[in-house]
């Protein structure tokens, strides 16, 4: 018997990228054939059911079926030339057992290539691995002796695509993952995504996705929580870095540019592509930048956002690239080269007058949001922000009251935080944004705006607009008209933002004793000793800072800077013979709440010793800033003293020349220049408050 001849695939057409096909996965195969033939398809006959309930005992009444004799005779002429027919009952109700001699030497030929695994231990995934190897050599070679006849190349392509799924039982057993490092299974699963078919293209992805899912890690901990985790874990870095190793996260990106998500396979490869690169970041979160660095991945989900339609891919899209950013500064620097801030900011256009359609779509504007304020906590991506009228957008956004709105006051706070800020700062109070932002701080349309959008949180947004506060009044120059007009702000309407304010500080002093009397309480029930609690101090600290103490912070850092504040420059403040009216408000209200200045005085010597700064990383970034500003021998004497060499370059004659310029200071001098001038600002507002 030609067993080929009978799992022989009809012939397929040739397309032009090669062949085609639309592979039907085993689940719905099995639904399509799941309806097993009934009695009357197989017969043409009907049962003739009575009911003997009369004169029968005392059980439930019974239902028998009866067949005439002819009936029988029908179907014993129906099952001539079954296969054992000394397999009949005695009475004739069973006739062998269905199948043909030819139709159970196939499924005894199934039965030997598919047995039942009863491990999956090393030599199982060794074997596996074989056969996985031999499908694929067997397929390139049909396709490179046949390369213009599809029939003769298509079984093998099947087999091909068999295996592959078989892989997947890889997932099993992650600890065996170094097992393809080793025989290199790696190079052959990568040469897949390259494969003249693009479904088993796909099929490769769809495996890749599989094996680098971090639920995978969690096979086998019932047994061996330990061993097998830590196991698992390791195969499983060392497979994702032999993949990287071999290029695939380019190939990866050049298979996307071939996939069309018109059709619906291609569609599914898109998802898993990207589903791929999250799994990636999921298993260490360092391999983000590696993504970013190694492909052309960022340009290409940036394209991919400017689509129009929305579609499950689109929104996957923007997930990821939340993603990237938040976890590299490298990325969202990156982000800023590519051009991407602009290209956020006209993605998030569309929604500041219209909300989103659905969950989906709500889902993807998050995302989009969430992207924005990670890459502005890079600096020069607060100027391009700035240069594509992001200010004015987040305005605008406020104003119209659409679900935007509420990312949009966290947007304008991380563009006007820190000294790079400065610039946001400005340009907020000069497009007349004050108004907006003083209007929601007052707590106008708040309820409006709870009933339409669950996802609406009052304390957040109270956090960001101190939050912005709290930037302009640092960032904005002293006695400049922009400042003046935020302090009077809090004049208005005898003094109600500043009642507001107060009312602030009181809410969140209350949530911080709450949670330290519940710590104390919990530190007695426990009995901790003093090193006990010492050793627990750093967790508390964050708890209380999280529950509302740095909030508390922020809003005692605004109160000082209103009570040094002299609105109506008289002579006399200015000497320090008496208070202004500013600081006199400020007393009379903390005092109708049973507080004073005392009070914010320790709060913020508490933030002030909180303050962890590296002053010779400081001094390092302000050196070099002073000797980017000077010129000359002013500059070349900072430069000495610091021990900064000047740059050398090739001049037109191929002479080198030292200039005067110095390098930029590095993230770590930054942020602890930010540090030292948070300091120096808490130190001097503690002066203003004579301390």
């Amino acid at each position: 018997m030609d067993i080929d001849s009978i799992f022989k695939a009809p012939t397929a057409p040739a397309t032009k990228g090669g062949v085609k096909r639309k592979l039907v996965s085993p689940d719905e195969l099995y639904r399509k054939n799941a309806r097993h033939a009934s009695y009357e398809e197989l017969t043409g006959r009907t049962f003739e059911v009575s009911s003997q309930g009369e004169g029968g005992s005392s059980s439930a009444k019974r239902r028998t079926v009866t067949m005439e004799e002819d009936d029988v005779d029908d179907v014993r002429d129906r099952f001539e030339g079954v296969a054992n027919p000394e397999e009949e009952d005695e009475d004739d109700r069973f006739f062998g057992d269905g199948l043909t001699s030819d139709q159970k030497d196939i499924l005894d030929y199934v039965d030997d290539i598919d047995p039942e695994e009863e491990r999956f231990d090393l030599l199982a995934v060794r074997k596996m691995i074989l056969k996985f190897e031999k499908a694929i050599n067997k397929n390139q070679e049909m396709r490179v002796k046949y390369p213009d006849d599809p029939t003769k190349f298509m079984e093998s392509e099947a087999d091909l695509d068999e295996e592959i799924k078989r892989m997947m039982a890889m997932t099993q057993a992650p600890q065996y993952y170094p097992v393809l490092v080793e025989l290199n299974t790696i190079s052959s699963i990568l040469s897949l995504l390259t494969h003249e078919n693009p479904d088993i293209a796909i099929d490769a992805i769809e495996l890749l996705k599989e094996l680098t899912d971090e639920e995978v890690l969690s096979v086998g901990l019932e047994e061996d929580q330990e061993v097998a985790g830590s196991e698992g874990e390791a195969g499983m870095k060392v497979f994702v870095h032999g993949l990287i190793d071999q290029g695939l996260l380019d190939l990866l990106v050049q298979n996307l540019g071939r996939l069309d998500e018109e059709e619906t396979n291609d569609r599914q490869g898109v998802f898993n592509t990207l589903a791929i690169f999250e799994n990636l970041t999921s298993i260490e979160v360092a391999l983000a930048e590696t993504i970013v660095s190694k492909s052309a991945l960022l340009p290409w989900m940036i394209k991919r956002l400017k689509v129009k339609a929305f579609d499950s891919n689109k929104q996957y899209c923007s997930e990821l690239l939340a993603i990237l950013l938040q976890s590299s500064s490298a990325n969202r620097k990156k982000l800023g080269e590519l051009g991407g801030i602009d290209d956020l900011l006209q993605l998030l256009a569309a929604f500041k007058r219209k909300d989103p359609k659905d969950d989906d779509e709500i889902e993807l504007m998050e995302n989009l949001f969430d992207g924005l304020c990670s890459a502005l906590a890079e600096k020069e991506n607060k100027r391009l922000f700035l240069e594509g009228e992001g200010i004015e957008l987040m305005v605008i956004m406020i104003k119209d009251k659409k679900m935007a709105r509420i990312r949009a006051v966290k947007v304008l706070n991380y563009a006007m935080s820190t000294k790079a800020g400065t610039a946001s700062c400005l340009r907020f109070v000069e497009i007349m944004g004050l108004k907006t932002l003083f209007s929601i701080f007052s707590r106008n349309g708040i309820e409006k705006l709870k009933k339409a959008y669950k996802t609406f949180s009052e304390v957040e947004e109270e956090e960001h607009l101190i939050g912005i506060m709290a930037s302009l009044v640092r960032n904005l120059p002293l006695e400049s008209g922009h400042r003046l007009r935020v302090i009077r702000k809090f004049v208005e309407d005898d003094y109600a933002k500043l009642e507001r304010l107060l009312d602030l500080r009181e809410g969140y002093e209350a949530r911080v004793k709450a949670l330290d009397e519940k710590i104390e309480q919990e530190n007695k029930e426990l009995e901790l000793t003093l090193e006990e609690i010492e050793e627990e101090e750093p967790v508390r600290a964050l708890q209380r800072l999280e529950t509302g103490l740095f909030i508390m912070q922020q809003i005692d850092l605004i109160v000082a800077h209103l009570c040094a504040e002299n609105l109506d420059l008289d002579e006399a403040v200015e000497r320090g013979e008496r208070e202004s009216e500013m600081k006199l408000r400020v007393k009379t209200l903390l005092n109708r709440r049973g507080q004073s200045l005392d009070d914010i005085r320790e709060n913020l010597k508490e933030y002030l010793d909180g303050l962890e700064v590296d002053t010779a990383l400081a001094d390092v970034a302000r050196t070099k800033l002073l000797a980017q500003s000077g010129s000359g021998t002013a500059s070349e004497v900072i430069m000495a003293e610091a021990g900064v060499k000047g740059k050398e370059k090739v001049g037109e004659e191929g002479e080198i020349v030292v200039s005067n310029g110095v390098e930029e200071p590095t993230e770590e001098e930054e942020a602890a220049l930010e540090a030292l001038e948070a300091k120096e600002f808490t130190q001097y507002m503690l002066s203003l408050l004579n301390l």
